[in-house]
């Protein structure tokens, strides 16, 4: 080989070693970094136990992780709006959205309007909470939770109702798997895609996070802060109503008490997947992986017999110390 040749093999070499180095060091800067560094340890340490590293552990617990990670990102938009926003509203609006679809009341076959009828209440709750917080200028923690209980007294009255489930096609869809991943998981990824478009390529995504950046100087360059509420409540609203819906067609089963897991479970997701508590910053792919985390924290300490209390102490925990980190690593913005 000439030495014109070498020097040219040598600089490709060196070319892709400066690519890989960037790619790497880009890749350690993303917020949800840590969470995803977590996925693979928590599925390694699943492997170790059960002395097989399984894809479909893996996918089954991405299954459960892509529900979680709607409600998850349902309550990164509202916590990224600022001001200490939250919405306890949540565990209401899932199970209320999710009876509406189970019992069937625009009729047995009728999926498409019961999805509009069930996300149709997600966006009106999501409307009432907006008016009391800006409108009454009440607390969105009051606001949400006043909401969640009127709609807590609905499920109440209809849960009796007679069940006429609401699935055909539909159902089998979310039960059905497509290149070894389920239904309800692409349906999942599918919604979250959606958002993450949404907030990051259109005019409404800039002015919701430059609102929660810094709510005056957004208020000052032109953003109404009532308008971006309204769009950022009611799109929870929507993702909780849809989580509904597929809960109760996915797992062909309600509850009164089925939206409440996903209450903490959604905070949890966010703060892990790296989306700071302050606000102004969003992440739908890391909160997806913080949801990922959770389900994968949990079925490992099931694997390793843990009892349930110590299960939610160690979850409480990775919680704990995630909040930890990422208040270490932002600066203050106030």
């Amino acid at each position: 080989m000439t030495r014109k040749a070498q020097f040219a093999v040598g600089s490709v070499t060196l070319m892709s070693t400066n690519v890989g180095v960037k790619i790497w060091r880009n890749l350690l800067r993303k917020s949800w970094a840590g969470a995803l560094a977590g996925v693979v340890l928590l599925w390694v340490i699943a492997g170790l136990v059960t002395g097989e590293l399984s894809w479909s552990f893996l996918i089954a617990n991405a299954t459960i992780a892509g529900l979680f990670a709607l409600a998850g990102t349902a309550q990164m938009a509202v916590l990224a709006s600022g001001s200490g926003n939250i919405d306890l509203s949540l565990p209401y609006v899932v199970t209320f959205s999710a009876y509406v679809m189970s019992a069937g009341v625009l009729g047995q076959d009728n999926v498409a309007g019961s999805v509009l009828l069930s996300v149709l209440v997600g966006a009106l709750t999501g409307a009432v909470n907006v008016a009391l917080i800006v409108r009454l200028r009440i607390p969105a923690i009051v606001a949400t939770l006043a909401s969640g209980y009127i709609l807590y007294s609905l499920t109440v009255s209809i849960q009796n109702w007679p069940s006429k489930p609401v699935g055909g096609m539909f159902e089998a869809m979310l039960r059905a798997r497509f290149a070894g991943l389920t239904g309800v998981l692409i349906v999942a990824a599918l919604i979250l895609a959606v958002v993450g478009v949404l907030l990051s390529r259109t005019v409404f995504g800039l002015q919701f996070h430059a609102m929660g950046q810094n709510a005056e100087v957004a208020r000052l360059a032109g953003v109404r802060r009532g308008w971006v509420l309204l769009g950022t409540f009611v799109l929870a609203g929507v993702l909780e109503a849809l989580l509904g819906v597929l809960l109760a067609t996915y797992q062909g089963g309600v509850s009164a008490d089925l939206g409440r897991a996903y209450l903490l479970g959604s905070v949890a997701a966010v703060v892990i997947g790296g989306t700071r508590p302050t606000g102004g910053v969003t992440s739908v792919f890391g909160t997806a992986v913080g949801a990922l985390v959770l389900t994968l924290a949990q079925s490992d300490l099931i694997l390793l017999n843990f009892g349930i209390g110590t299960q939610y102490i160690i979850q409480g925990l990775i919680v704990l110390s995630t909040v930890c980190l990422v208040a270490a690593r932002s600066p203050d913005r106030r």
